[in-house]
């Protein structure tokens, strides 16, 4: 009997899934604005100082911030009065819930955050209520949140404040969990967008971060990342660095005034030309590395002018910026690339 052929046309065609997956790493911020986007709950853990506030501000600047840990039953989920003269009992909303229902309502396009901040310095009573909300999107079982609100809640962790308690594993279990760790790498990207004080950029590139967060120990000042921009604008204000005991402690401030003591370049002075190529030709290598780490802080807008000011100390030193720059965040590798494409049209036209 003859064998029944197969048609295989189409048998070495790959099969298209109908999703465009994509497999890009991925980093905290983009994880939690992903979740905001999607309706789901976060909870954003971290050490104090961290900035967990901070991303929530970047999603909404308007948040509306309920700081738990201070949290009274009434305040969190409304009160009920006896209407004088009467046997009525009145429903009383939430001073916080009147203003989030009025800012989705002028807004409706645009998403509003509730942010449970200090959920885990909460004493467990608040700490139920606010699993409530988060479960049912719905306060005191009486009025539902907005249609365009979110919700993300913060804490700290329980082995990191004295204060803090552990999430029961219900309303653990209602997060997306987003995990912020400041680094010095995630530190200098922030800063280089915050116009953080050159000298205190420059101090944490050439030192790699030694002092970014020094240990608190309840009787001196300690140092970390909010501290430290702390003592941002306080340079910036009186231009002497030993004031700064008072926020980072004598043993790092000795140590950054005695930084301070170098001559350093700063991208302000580049883009306003007070420096040229020709005034750094008597610096040693040393002086010229703090000048790259300084100027590592440029933004992206300003990358092509700075990076051709940076190729005339040589081809070491650019691609030490390079590397400083990117911080190993891959979003910049792109913009990195065309600056590079823009200072090799300028050095053909020379």
């Amino acid at each position: 009997m003859a064998k029944k052929q197969i048609n295989n046309t189409n048998s070495n065609r790959r099969f298209k899934s109908q999703f465009n997956f994509s497999f890009n790493n991925v980093n905290q911020e983009e994880i939690l604005r992903a979740a905001v986007e999607s309706d789901l709950a976060v909870f954003l853990h971290g050490m104090s100082s961290d900035g967990k506030s901070a991303r929530v501000k970047e999603l909404d600047p308007d948040c509306t911030i309920i700081y738990l840990s201070n949290a009274t039953p009434e305040s969190l989920n409304g009160r009920s009065i006896c209407v004088p003269g009467t046997e009525e009992i009145k429903d009383i909303k939430p001073t916080w819930l009147v203003k989030l229902e009025e800012k989705c309502a002028n807004e409706p396009n645009k998403i509003h955050i509730l942010f449970f901040d200090e959920l885990t310095n909460a004493v467990h009573t608040i700490q139920g209520m606010a699993f409530n909300i988060v479960l049912d999107k719905e306060v005191n079982g009486k009025w539902k949140l907005p249609e365009n609100s979110r919700i993300v809640a913060a804490g700290n962790e329980v082995e990191d404040s004295l204060s803090a308690n552990e999430i029961a594993e219900p309303l653990f279990n209602r997060f997306v969990h987003v995990y912020i760790r400041t680094d010095l790498n995630n530190w200098l990207i922030w800063a280089s967008n915050k116009d953080i004080h050159p000298y205190i950029y420059a101090y944490m590139v050439t030192s790699k971060g030694k002092y970014l967060r020094t240990k608190y120990n309840g009787e001196t000042p300690n140092a970390d990342p909010r501290k430290w921009e702390m003592a941002s604008k306080m340079l910036y204000r009186t231009n002497n660095p030993l004031l700064l005991k008072g926020l980072l402690g004598e043993e790092v401030t000795r140590d950054f005034a005695n930084f301070c003591k170098n001559q350093i370049i700063t991208v302000d002075d580049v883009l306003n030309e007070r420096v040229t190529t020709s005034d750094i030709k008597s610096f040693d290598i040393a002086q010229k590395t703090l000048c790259v780490n300084s100027l590592s802080q440029v933004k992206d807008e300003d990358l092509d002018e700075v990076r051709a000011f940076i190729t005339s100390m040589g081809p070491e030193l650019t691609t030490l910026f390079d590397k400083l720059w990117i911080h190993e965040d891959e979003s910049r590798i792109e913009r990195l690339q065309e600056a590079r494409m823009v200072n090799q049209m300028i050095l053909s036209r020379r």
